[in-house]
């Protein structure tokens, strides 16, 4: 019977060192398939990599012989006088084809003054920075390009009330510089019960009102992108009365005024359906700006406050060389920043011409 057992267990042993050397011997084969496979690959990868490098150095061989046949060519131009606007991106290159050296770029809705036209590329002539540049046929559009208002799903009609918005530029709010006594109120009033907001909140007793700057949208070519800059408060709050006190940065920053400023008015609307929209007049008097606000105002149905007798008017302004003794001592001369801007007899004035509006 031990004899038996003992045969059994050799049995069993055998079979069991015969089961490992068939697995070590598969795992062998396995591993050594593994590495055949690893080798083919990394040889595969290697001829891709070499023909990327082919295709890529044939490629920049193209490119510089384009280039140098690009640079042969006696570029010729024909007079061709526009103004055009950018597109997204416009590209500026030191000659007039597509490998030439960039030079810099322009934003949407930049004007472009077109000076000539090339008659052996697609591409115009124009003047930058004093300088002639090259800009694609492809990169300019005769018309501004649309930019879509800011509105959103996520954006409702608010149901919390306040009494007025104050929307301007630094005749509104101006932030403490060292240039002058303020800390955001009216540039130019000695203190924030002087300027014309604080005059007209507390003539008309209004019980909650908010003011804001919004100079940036004057100065840029893509002013709607500026509007959400209005959210936190026409998404927050529903106002009785919205005042715009917008337009004196806007000369030489004119292009399509009129349908930016058409187009703030309808931002304001979808927010605060109900608002009574005031338009105040320029306190510097470029005519044509404020034709073109009185126009709006009158195509939106707002209300436009004129300041026409008191434009441009000495002394209802600061002077440049004046001094200010601000409350803690400190002595203030007027710069040619401050300049122009509202003394409290001009914010006065306005806030007079405001409250008799509203």
């Amino acid at each position: 019977m031990k004899k038996k057992i003992v045969i059994g267990l050799w049995i069993s042993l055998v079979i069991l060192v015969i089961a490992f050397c068939s697995l070590v011997v598969y795992q062998n084969k396995q591993e050594q398939i593994l590495m055949e496979t690893q080798e083919k690959l990394e040889e595969a990868q290697l001829k891709l990599d070499q023909k990327a490098e082919e295709a890529a150095q044939a490629r920049k061989e193209q490119e510089a012989l384009e280039a140098q046949v690009a640079e042969d060519i006696d570029y010729t131009f024909t007079d061709f006088k526009a103004s055009y606007f950018a597109k997204k991106d416009a590209t500026v290159r030191e000659n007039p084809y597509d490998s030439a050296e960039v030079v810099g770029t322009l934003s949407i809705d930049t004007p472009v003054e077109i000076k000539a036209k090339c008659d052996q590329s697609d591409y115009y002539k124009i003047k930058v920075n004093g300088d002639d540049g090259y800009i694609s046929f492809d990169d300019v559009s005769e018309e501004y390009v649309e930019i879509p208002l800011p509105t959103s799903s996520k954006k409702s009609v608010p149901s919390s009330k306040k009494d007025i918005l104050f929307i301007g530029n630094s005749i509104t709010m101006y932030p403490a510089t060292k240039d002058w006594w303020g800390s955001g109120w009216g540039c130019g009033a000695t203190a924030p019960e002087n300027d014309y907001v604080h005059r007209t909140v507390a003539a008309k007793g209004y019980s909650s009102f908010d003011f804001m700057s919004l100079r940036s949208w004057e100065f840029s070519n893509t002013r709607n992108n500026e509007l959400d800059d209005l959210d936190p408060y026409i998404t927050k709050h529903q106002y009785g009365t919205i005042v715009i006190e917008l337009g004196e940065n806007v000369k030489g920053h004119e292009t399509h005024f009129k349908e930016d400023l058409t187009d703030m008015i309808k931002y304001i609307h979808t927010y605060n359906p109900n608002a009574k929209i005031v338009m105040l007049d320029n306190f510097w008097p470029y005519s044509n700006i404020i034709k073109t606000k009185k126009a709006v105002a009158s195509e939106t149905g707002s209300t436009y406050v004129s300041l026409s007798d008191i434009q441009g008017v000495s002394s209802y302004q600061l002077q440049e060389g004046q001094q200010y003794t601000a409350p803690d001592g400190t002595v203030y001369t007027i710069n040619s920043f401050l300049a122009g801007h509202p003394n409290d007899q001009g914010f006065e004035a306005i806030a007079n011409k405001l409250i008799a509006a509203l």
